[in-house]
């Protein structure tokens, strides 16, 4: 076989598997998603929402992530693009990371970083819902819907 033809061959097999982030993940489709979040029927302000997609074809960078308004609407983004993965996702909510001037390891910094998370509106955020196992949360994200609810219980 000539080396032009095999060159051709392995080109041609490279362009079947589709695109991807060049680890051999297949590329999500991605929608517009923004996400009102509630907990106890009141709106979650500054809560760091992600979508992890159940299909673990996609990888890690098929992730999509935002944080809540102070209205507790998300507009989730994947990869700096608007959106999330089309299909079911699992979904975790926990706090915000806090702002720079509150990050270190001073015991003093740290107190006042707890006393600015503790102050957000509609806190303290359940711990289970920062974690994939305990939260159980999932939310189907459908091609032309760009409005979903998420309702947290203490």
């Amino acid at each position: 076989m000539s080396r032009n033809l095999l060159l051709a061959m392995l080109v041609a097999s490279g362009m079947m598997t589709g695109c991807g982030d060049g680890s051999g993940h297949r590329s999500p489709e991605v929608t517009e998603a923004n996400v009102t979040v509630t907990l106890g029927g009141k709106p979650l302000p500054n809560a760091q929402v992600t979508f992890t997609p159940a299909d673990t074809a996609y990888g890690p960078s098929a992730t999509s992530t935002g944080i809540t308004d102070a209205s507790g609407v998300v507009k989730l983004t994947c990869g700096g693009k608007p959106g999330a993965c089309v299909g079911l996702n699992r979904v975790t909510i926990a706090e915000a990371p806090v702002a720079d001037e509150l990050r270190g390891d001073d015991p003093q910094l740290q107190a006042k970083a707890s006393k600015a998370i503790a102050s957000q509106p509609n806190r303290p955020i359940p711990p289970k819902y920062g974690n994939l196992v305990q939260g159980k949360l999932e939310l189907e994200i459908k091609k032309g819907q760009a409005e979903y609810k998420l309702e947290l219980q203490r």
